[in-house]
């Protein structure tokens, strides 16, 4: 089985890019929905508020509420992403490793999986080849602006806690350029497809 891990800046098109791929018939995980299922894990917030506290980020008894409130002021935050990243990403690993088992047993033979951090977090190793999803700064701004209630602040502060374009595009194996329309999107993503599947076992 060829696994294919696909990164990306922010409001590069990477969910775009996914459904796309989905509609080509292959397998696809999106890191981010990990995250969430992990979020809704009663267990899982309980540890992420234990860190916090010792960190001094919450006091007394906190509740799901509170340590969500906390998590949410991250990108402003080294040391919060820092805690986040020691208590979320082993196990996001871990499942992501489930899930690709899971698809090998199934007998798949091209897997895609959509990690945004994938360089910044040294994960390429766990795929045979790897792609970017890359568009300027100000297309990425404006659609963020049209899509989350997000202000031109809180995106500056998410675009400098990820790799710039070049050099993401410097250690990836595609790039993918997505500043036209999603049909122009579209089309490059089943040239990919078709070049990663020719390369499968």
């Amino acid at each position: 089985m060829r696994t294919v891990g696909i990164t990306g800046g922010i409001g590069c098109g990477k969910s775009l890019a996914a459904s796309f791929i989905k509609e080509e018939g292959f397998p696809v995980l999106d890191a981010d929905d990990l995250t969430r299922e992990l979020w809704a894990d009663p267990a899982v917030v309980a540890r992420v508020g234990e860190k916090l506290r010792e960190r001094g980020y919450l006091a007394g008894e906190f509740t799901p509420r509170a340590v969500r409130a906390v998590a949410q002021r991250a990108f402003k935050d080294m040391q919060i992403i820092n805690i986040l990243e020691f208590v979320l990403q082993p196990l996001i690993l871990e499942k992501m490793q489930e899930w690709l088992a899971a698809r090998e047993k199934e007998g798949a033979e091209l897997v895609f999986v959509v990690v945004p951090l994938l360089f910044e977090c040294g994960l390429q190793y766990l795929f045979d080849a790897t792609a970017t999803i890359n568009a300027a700064n100000e297309i990425r701004e404006r659609r963020l602006q049209l899509s989350r209630p997000l202000s031109a602040t809180d995106i500056n502060l998410r675009f400098n806690r990820q790799w710039a374009d070049w050099a993401r595009s410097r250690y990836a194996d595609h790039t993918i350029d997505n500043e036209g329309a999603p049909e122009e999107l579209r089309a490059k993503i089943v040239e990919f497809i078709k070049e990663e599947k020719s390369k499968a076992n």
